[in-house]
């Protein structure tokens, strides 16, 4: 669904209008257990058929309005345009969605969207609800590109990649390279991360994409989640399903104990198909009040 505003054209109705492309919007309902379906993840027809193809050649950046932004590559299929996860799962981990929230994209030109978080009883989020949203030390975006972001703001919507940024860009491929020769353990560890919300308390859908590669597939099976001061585990039953795996009896005993809040970004370090290690960073509100 989307709310195009008109800048030109009838407003009767009776007429062709034209459509002001760079104040398109549409919004998406945070809500359900894959976030990260092609169907969440794709853009609305009335959208992509108002914006000139050639924009799609960009990737998409997404701001919010504490300023951290994410770049999220756009692909298409043979029936519509839509994002891929990478960029798209860590814009909805980072900002902690899942809960039924409201969030609004409004196009400024040549993909670079500013996007508004409405929670389930209407309040806006004008500050960031985690510390890797706060920090940005999870965003996909790096300092070159916020510039460039920033510059394309400056000439209505007209991305400029600067000699610097292409520079950048070299030197992460070098340094992608060295970490490729490394023999350190710690750069092939698999991980996941979640944003605990109200409902990951009770139970914790582990990400498809991780599950499908390191997840047996059984309908049950207990596996050990160790703390990380390595003092303490538990064990927690992973119940497998064709459509998802989930961490359930024994999640809700460790989120009490280690203990774990709504807001609190976890890592899960894969060990072996039954055994994770569980790093926790709190959240904001916390680390502020201590």
């Amino acid at each position: 669904m989307m709310f195009p505003k008109r800048e030109i054209g009838s407003s009767s109705g009776l007429g062709q209008s034209e459509v002001d492309v760079e104040k398109l919007s549409f919004f998406k309902i945070f809500q359900g257990d894959d976030l990260s379906s092609e169907s969440m993840r794709a853009f609305p027809y009335d959208f992509i058929r108002n914006v000139p193809q050639n924009d799609y050649s960009s990737n998409m950046v997404i701001r919010t309005q504490w300023g951290v932004s994410w770049e999220v590559k756009v692909s298409m299929n043979p029936r519509f345009y839509y994002m891929e996860k990478r960029g798209w799962n860590q814009f909805v981990n980072d900002n902690a969605l899942g809960d039924k929230e409201l969030v609004t994209f409004t196009h400024t030109g040549l993909m670079c969207f500013n996007v508004n978080i409405y929670e389930e009883n209407g309040k806006e989020l004008v500050r960031p609800r985690t510390m890797a949203s706060l920090s940005g030390i999870k965003k996909e975006v790096g300092e070159s590109s916020k510039k460039d972001v920033k510059k394309a703001e400056e000439t209505g919507g007209v991305r400029v990649k600067s000699k610097r940024f292409e520079e950048g860009k070299t030197s992460k491929k070098k340094k992608k390279k060295k970490m490729k020769k490394s023999n350190n353990d710690e750069d092939t560890v698999p991980v996941f991360n979640i944003t605990i919300t109200t409902s990951y308390l009770k139970f914790l859908p582990i990400p498809r994409y991780f599950a499908d590669v390191h997840i047996p597939n059984k309908s049950k099976m207990v596996v050990t989640i160790h703390h990380s001061n390595g003092n303490c585990s538990w064990e927690v039953v992973c119940l497998v399903r064709k459509a998802r795996a989930i961490f359930s009896g024994g999640w809700a005993r460790l989120v009490r104990e280690y203990p774990l809040s709504v807001g609190d970004f976890c890592t899960f370090k894969f060990i072996k198909p039954t055994e994770f290690h569980l790093d926790v960073s709190k959240k904001v509100e916390e680390i502020m009040s201590d």
